[in-house]
């Protein structure tokens, strides 16, 4: 096992002082019950461990400020249907979207928020941190590998292994580039998963129930009762699938390995054997082109109840999946040479592993039978937007009902696109695709439109897209600003002082290193503590935030978003504690680089 070359480290912008990271630590692995990221599992092997949630919410922001804002209305009607054994909100319902949305953040996980959860404990338990009980960090972040290879809801009533992986099913739908799967650790996890199937509206128990009314409910059963609604968000995608089977787990087992002073993550180990059977799936995702679709088929959208397109082709997805495989590879290759116990089954087992990982970056023919041109091609022929020098969000790939092998997503642009696609190219290889200057150039680009400059002027960081109001030309009291999204940019300008230095090109680096210090101070704002007081959010902070939302001394975290938002892509930015943004932070104050297995800043070897 090599260990990754982090040059950078040095001369990073601290984030937090030893007293704030155990702070954070104690918010990620507290229970939501004491103002925490987690529940206690409950179900099979599950039972007694720590989980991670997505938020930490309250019913009161829902309620007294979600709720309250013009033109929202929470009454809604929860209907029993026997023949399903569904309790779901009634179309004619007003408020069965803020009811699902207020749901969803209250007892969901996105299993990329998990992920980013492991990697952040993960990397605080190999600097030597414990959690609040004095509890491995390590052991800890591994739940979230066990909550993955049972594949039921960490507080399921009744026990069905692989309940939430995306088979195909009899009318076709959750098919993988036409190919079926029902095999179920190949299939796909749902990318946001409950607590358990019967999940709790939080308003249950106060005074805000009174906008809920139930009907129908069956007689005798406890599981039922106003209150409850079923789980509704059911999409297998790619891009939280690839950061829940790779970057997430293999990070875990890496640093966890290299804590131990081993050489390689056991193959026989839960996150390998996750990794290497859902492979195949990703595998038979890919286009022609060498992109690889976004959702399996039969998935519905973030918004509306229609089945996003087939041929979609998220380009982050993608940047998400080349990072993942790349991340597999070393682990399967750390294997081959170090763990001297491996069968000759075994080996065959990584070699065929190897070599479907080979198809996927470089070309062949993958297993859905088409030949495509890989991922790295995709990125070079297709996924460039020359005429603005950054990536398309997305398009269309060989979808035969466009006439051309992709049809771009031209609007809206996309900041994590780039910020992400950049790190995981790496400037050596866009510069040599497009010319020198290529990543830097891109990063100017996106802070044309992307970025966020505070009431200083200086640039605080980066919100979502080309529609936010932000940018050189923009107002931060109409913008918004993405605790998480401006970690991600800051990973991005360290990778890129890695790279450039290490080539000579330093040029660039002056002005890179800037823009890193000034975003560190800039996400510092959404920090739960600076947030209550920051001058830049008076007009977009709600009032009273710290009663709707109240937070304990000895316990930090970072927000998802400056404001309430309905972000382009389709789902609602909210000001709240976000697992996955306080998760970024602790990375960025190791100074580790999730999209590289070890963390460090260096290009991945293609």
């Amino acid at each position: 096992m090599k260990k990754a070359a982090i040059l950078f480290a040095l001369v990073a912008t601290s984030l937090l002082s030893a007293d704030e990271i155990d702070e954070s630590i104690d918010f990620l692995t507290s229970n939501r019950s004491t103002v925490g990221f987690t529940y206690t599992g409950s179900a099979g092997t599950l039972s007694g461990k720590t989980l991670p949630l997505s938020y930490y919410s309250t019913p009161e922001y829902f309620a007294e400020y979600v709720g309250a804002l013009p033109g929202n209305n929470m009454t809604v009607t929860d209907k029993y249907n026997p023949g399903d054994y569904t309790l779901c909100p009634t179309p004619d319902s007003p408020g069965i979207k803020l009811q699902v949305e207020r749901v969803d953040v209250y007892s969901g996980t996105d299993i990329y928020d998990g992920a980013c959860w492991q990697i952040a404990l993960a990397v605080a338990a190999k600097e030597g941190k414990s959690g609040p009980g004095g509890e491995s960090l390590f052991d800890t972040a591994q739940n979230q590998t066990s909550l993955l290879q049972v594949g039921y809801d960490g507080n399921a009533p009744m026990i069905q292994a692989n309940a939430n992986r995306a088979i195909t099913k009899p009318d076709g739908s959750f098919t993988y580039g036409g190919v079926q799967i029902s095999t179920p650790d190949q299939a796909y996890f749902y990318r946001m998963i409950p607590t358990a199937w019967t999940a709790t509206d939080p308003f249950m128990g106060t005074s805000y129930m009174k906008y809920i009314t139930a009907e129908g409910l069956p007689q005798g059963n406890p599981a039922y009762k106003p209150g409850i609604i079923t789980w509704m968000d059911w999409k297998p995608i790619t891009g939280e699938n690839a950061w829940a089977f790779f970057e997430g787990p293999l990070q875990l087992g890496y640093l966890s390995a290299l804590s131990n002073q081993e050489q390689f993550i056991p193959f026989q180990s839960p996150q390998v054997q996750n990794a290497i059977n859902v492979l195949y799936s990703f595998a038979c995702m890919q286009s022609e082109i060498g992109g690889v679709f976004y959702a399996a088929k039969g998935s519905l959208g973030n918004t509306g109840d229609q089945p996003v397109n087939q041929y979609e082709v998220s380009v982050e997805n993608n940047a998400s999946l080349l990072s993942g495989v790349m991340m597999l590879k070393q682990v399967l290759n750390d294997e081959l040479q170090y763990e001297s116990s491996l069968t000759s089954d075994e080996k065959a087992t990584i070699n065929s592993k190897l070599k479907m990982i080979d198809v996927m970056v470089n070309g062949g023919t993958a297993p859905s039978g088409i030949t495509t041109k890989g991922m790295l091609a995709f990125f070079e022929n297709y996924a460039w937007d020359h005429t603005n020098g950054i990536f398309y969000q997305g398009g269309l790939a060989n979808d035969p009902s466009t006439g051309v092998d992709f049809k771009a997503t031209i609007e809206p642009k996309a900041v994590d696109v780039n910020t992400w696609g950049i790190t995981v190219l790496g400037q050596p290889m866009l510069d040599k695709w497009f010319g020198e200057g290529t990543a830097y150039t891109a990063w100017q680009n996106v802070k044309s439109w992307g970025g966020y400059y505070g009431p200083d002027g200086s640039l605080w960081g980066v919100g979502y897209s080309d529609q936010d109001h932000n940018g050189k030309n923009g107002d931060y009291k109409e913008g918004i600003i993405s605790a998480e999204w401006t970690a991600g940019a800051i990973n991005m300008v360290r990778a890129l002082i890695n790279q450039y230095t290490a080539a000579g090109k330093t040029s660039y680096v002056t002005s890179l290193k800037a823009d890193e210090a000034s975003m560190v101070a800039g996400l510092l704002n959404l920090r739960n503590d600076n947030y209550i007081t920051s001058s830049a959010f008076d007009t977009v902070r709600p009032a009273n935030y710290d009663q709707l939302v109240p937070i304990p001394s000895g316990k930090m975290a970072y927000l998802y978003a400056s404001k309430r938002y309905m972000i382009p892509f389709g789902w609602f930015a909210n000001p709240l504690p976000s697992t996955t943004s306080t998760s970024w932070a602790v990375m960025m104050h190791y100074n580790y680089n999730p999209f590289k297995l070890g963390g460090g800043y260096d290009p991945i070897n293609y």
